[in-house]
């Protein structure tokens, strides 16, 4: 939970809650897919980070949906991203491979976005391997 209630003026929502939004409907569009499972996904990390309000998370889904659709580079979803906290990267960064591993798999696409994105947003490897792991063991312990 790292946003706080302060919103700046573009459609009321924070560059942050817009970037990581964007950053996750992009890493579940990466195999040409976006099915209800990533949206719910998607939504429920949302909330996860501090917004309660299920209404502002759609129109933030909505309009974070329709920007993504606008924008081509990475760099620019990843800017307000790098400005947190190593820990709320990292919590980024996992909400990426929930999304990614909704369909129970890993597309070499997939794995090249999320190795990219770790990188720009300066995540260790070894804390990338291990989240990774995470994920995977959570999948297939359910």
């Amino acid at each position: 939970m790292f946003w706080n209630k302060e919103k700046d003026q573009k459609q009321n929502f924070k560059d942050i809650e817009i970037a990581t939004c964007m950053l996750l409907i992009h890493a579940a569009r990466t195999d040409n897919q976006l099915d209800d499972k990533e949206i719910r996904i998607i939504k429920e990390s949302l909330f996860e980070l501090g917004l309660k309000d299920k209404n502002y998370i759609d129109k933030l889904y909505n309009y974070s949906k329709k920007k993504e659709n606008d924008s081509v580079e990475i760099f620019n979803m990843t800017k307000e991203i790098k400005k947190l906290q190593y820990e709320q990267r990292l919590e980024i960064v996992e909400m990426m491979l929930k999304v990614i591993y909704s369909d129970s798999e890993l597309c070499e696409f997939e794995d090249r976005l999320v190795r990219k994105v770790a990188g720009l947003i300066y995540i260790e490897n070894k804390d990338l391997g291990e989240i990774k792991l995470k994920i995977k063991n959570d999948l297939y312990s359910k």
